[in-house]
């Protein structure tokens, strides 16, 4: 009975030190596993027939202003006349890690007549995101979904990687689209194949689907 009391405290130090253990562990994981974000990334924005209005554009990204988006696409000289077909170029922050896994920026959407995760994903986002990612960053199953409702939508993004190249400053989150291939998508964007391919290893740039970071100097 004398010494009871002594085990008690013992276990109870030892669960103590092996439970802050495992919490330092844990959060050095989560930490581990998102780089540092930045300021600023870019989103390659496929102008379909079905959204080509800058306006529009803006909203969806949160921004003020459309002109926000005219100061990274310089070739665009009229805001009322851009062609279906072409990608813009539309800013958003890049400074905050997604479920301690991924770095990305999420954006609040209101729900219209018949939207679904999908088609939000698809054609609002131009496939900048998926339905099944929009899905997994909000707690409403799809045949909840109702117009004027808001809705997170999270665009994934890069800060790129120094030990790559440090000659880039911005990187662009790219939707591939079918029939495009290493080479096309270097060339349209003015670096290195196997720079662009090392920012991306082991993704197949000719799966007509699927998501890449592409280095932009700025």
């Amino acid at each position: 009975m004398l010494f009871f009391p002594v085990l008690k405290r013992k276990s109870t130090l030892d669960l103590s030190i092996v439970f802050h253990i495992l919490v330092f562990f844990s959060c050095n994981n989560v930490q581990g596993k998102c780089r540092p974000g930045c300021d600023r990334a870019l989103a390659s924005y496929y102008l379909s027939g079905d959204v080509s209005d800058l306006t529009y554009i803006s909203t969806l990204f949160n921004l003020k202003k459309y002109t926000e988006i005219l100061q990274y696409n310089p070739q665009i000289k009229n805001a009322d006349f851009i062609i279906t077909g072409d990608r813009i170029k539309v800013p958003f922050p890049c400074h905050g890690c997604v479920n301690g896994d991924v770095l990305g920026h999420t954006f609040s959407y209101t729900i219209k007549n018949r939207d679904t995760y999908d088609k939000v994903a698809q054609t609002d986002y131009a496939n900048l995101t998926t339905g099944d990612w929009v899905h997994k960053m909000n707690s409403y199953e799809p045949h909840m979904l109702q117009p004027n409702m808001k809705i997170n939508v999270t665009v994934n993004c890069s800060c790129g990687d120094g030990r790559v190249s440090k000659d880039y400053g911005l990187f662009m989150t790219y939707p591939l689209r079918p029939g495009q291939t290493l080479a096309s998508v270097a060339r349209e964007a003015g670096v290195l194949p196997e720079i662009l391919q090392r920012y991306n290893p082991e993704v197949d740039f000719s799966a007509g689907s699927g998501l890449v970071f592409v280095p932009v100097k700025g």
